[in-house]
């Protein structure tokens, strides 16, 4: 971890909200590429992939609403801290139910996805409506370059050791393989439940007693519409990346489809793959961290274009290492897109708004991804995978470099009282 990330973590309640998030991540890099790469080898069916994808970002547009609602509303940690306990106790379920029966019918891995993904989406917007509340406004940009950079390195850990020491299962045994990664990510969850459970009361500032029910809960969530409706490059912001996760959403489906066709088809393979996306993100983040960006809407732009330009050039590298370079590229972009918005979000946005924009914005981007997820097979099937890397890649450029267009967004810049990046 770099020396001059080391000042942020002298503030505790960062300091146990960084560690929760560290531990609960290395552990659900034992868990995702498994999860994915499982539902096709105890299926044989690529699209099963896409249906247990699409089940993971369905409840973000049935959900995110009133986790929005509930991040503005109370406090902050107990959603966190009741998020991160009951996904250990599903996972602890999960387990016990794969001890019994090696080979679980298809219908167990995609309720089993929508359960997860119901609860990490209250998890989420607490958890990033949180970090202004728990560092100066002038430590923002530097929180949230560590946490993205806690983010690249944790999964990055937990991909390697997995690929080193637990894929070997694989061979001896794939189902207790299968069973190994998810009570990893059991015992993560718990892990940071400890951490999160140290924080302090995190309630939002400025606002107004809990309303109860879902009409009143509708009418709080009209009202943070209402807020992006009034800041023309929050529509636009939130306009690309839905087009943008519309086209990235068939990727991990495409992945597996990579590894099975041009690879040899093993987890360890599909792990590494994933390992040098993170090395571009975990090299990048701390840079990020200390630049001296003031439009931040401009930078986000450009990031995911180059994403888009890296992922498209994959349709013509049918070789590993090749994959391996574009994947540290795509790695290298997503930080100098992410960090600088997130920070302008979160010193812009109202205090008392923050968690209903994380929620609009994860229940419109998450929402379109089941989508793309349930038609890669389809067009897998039909095209093949040089022409889904030029679909995935070129949608995302358009959809990045369209938002340029609108004088707005922009113009958009970064509040004088917060960080520049």
């Amino acid at each position: 971890m770099p020396s001059n990330f080391l000042p942020i973590l002298r503030y505790k309640a960062f300091r146990d909200l960084w560690l929760g998030q560290a531990i609960s991540q290395f552990g659900d890099a034992f868990y995702y590429v498994t999860f994915m790469f499982m539902a096709e080898r105890l299926t044989g069916k690529i699209e099963t992939v896409g249906w247990v994808g699409a089940l993971e970002a369905i409840p973000y547009l049935f959900f995110s609403a009133y986790a929005g609602v509930l991040a503005d509303r109370i406090d902050r940690k107990k959603i966190m801290l009741l998020s991160d306990i009951v996904s250990g106790l599903a996972l602890l379920m999960f387990g016990a139910y794969l001890f019994f029966d090696a080979a679980p019918p298809v219908w167990t891995l995609l309720v089993m996805s929508f359960v997860l993904s119901t609860v990490r989406c209250f998890f989420l917007p607490a958890k990033s409506a949180a970090i202004p509340n728990v560092v100066p406004e002038e430590k923002v940009l530097e929180a949230n370059a560590f946490s993205m950079t806690t983010q690249s390195l944790m999964p990055m850990l937990g991909l390697a050791f997995s690929a080193a020491f637990i894929t070997p299962l694989y061979a001896l045994s794939p189902t207790r393989f299968f069973l190994s990664c998810v009570l990893v990510n059991a015992v993560s969850f718990f892990g940071s439940a400890y951490f999160i459970g140290r924080l302090p009361k995190i309630e939002p500032l400025g606002i107004t007693p809990v309303e109860d029910g879902l009409e009143k809960s509708g009418a709080n969530f009209r009202d943070g519409l209402r807020y992006i409706k009034g800041r023309r490059e929050l529509v636009v912001l939130i306009a690309m990346l839905t087009v943008f996760r519309l086209m990235v959403s068939p990727f991990f489906v495409v992945y597996v489809a990579t590894n099975k066709q041009w690879f040899n088809g093993e987890p360890a393979t599909l792990m590494w793959l994933e390992f040098s996306f993170f090395v571009g993100m975990i090299v990048m983040s701390p840079l990020v961290g200390k630049m001296n960006i003031r439009r931040p809407t401009v930078t986000f732009a450009l990031g995911l274009a180059a994403v888009g330009t890296f992922v498209a050039i994959m349709a013509f590298s049918p070789n590993f290492w090749l994959i391996v370079l574009w994947n540290i590229g795509c790695g290298l972009a997503i930080p100098l897109a992410d960090i600088p918005i997130n920070a302008y979000l979160q010193v812009s946005v109202p205090d008392n708004y923050r968690g209903r924009v994380n929620s609009v914005i994860s229940m419109i981007g998450m929402g379109i991804m089941p989508v793309g997820m349930l038609i890669a097979g389809s067009i897998l099937s039909a095209w093949g995978l040089v022409t889904a890397y030029l679909i995935m890649g070129l949608g995302m450029v358009g959809a990045a470099l369209a938002g340029l267009t609108d004088r707005t967004y922009r113009e958009a810049r970064m509040p004088e009282t917060a960080p520049v990046s």
